[in-house]
C-alpha cells in the first residue's frame, strides 16, 4: 500500500483507488455468498454505526444466530475475528480497536456455515 501511496500522491486519488479496491473485493466476496447458497443473506443482517470511527464498538443484529463476525480490510487481510460467546444470540458488538480509517468488508458468519456480508466506512475522528 506503501507503493501505491507513494506513486498516487494525492488524497483524493488514493480515496478513489481505495473505494476501487473494497469494491472489488466486496463484488467478489458477494459472489463467493451466492456460490455458497447465501443468496439474500446480505438482507438479513444490519451494521450500526455505519460510517463508524476507529476505537468505537460496532453493533451487529441479525434475524439469525450469529457464530463469528470478521472484519477485513480491503487487501483481504482479517483485522478482526470475534466469536459469539452468547450462543443462540442474535446481536453482537465487536471494538474497531486496531482499524484505520478506509473501506472494509464485515463478514458475518451463522451457525448452518452460511455467511452475509456488508460494507463499512471508517473515518476519521
Amino acid at each position: 500500500m506503501g507503493f501505491i501511496t507513494s506513486k498516487i500522491g494525492d488524497m483524493k486519488t488514493l480515496f478513489t483507488v481505495t473505494i476501487f479496491l473494497s469494491l472489488f473485493l466486496a463484488k467478489n466476496l458477494s459472489a463467493q455468498s451466492v456460490n455458497n447458497s447465501n443468496t439474500n443473506m446480505e438482507n438479513q443482517i444490519r451494521i450500526y454505526p455505519n460510517p463508524s470511527v476507529a476505537g468505537q464498538t460496532l453493533n451487529i443484529e441479525s434475524e439469525n444466530e450469529i457464530s463469528v463476525v470478521e472484519v477485513v480490510d480491503i487487501i483481504g487481510t482479517v483485522v478482526k475475528q470475534q466469536k459469539n460467546e452468547n450462543p443462540g444470540t442474535k446481536k453482537m458488538s465487536v471494538l474497531l480497536e486496531k482499524c484505520k480509517p478506509g473501506v472494509y468488508v464485515v463478514k458475518v458468519k451463522f451457525p448452518n456455515n452460511k455467511y452475509a456480508i456488508k460494507k463499512l466506512l471508517i473515518k476519521d475522528e
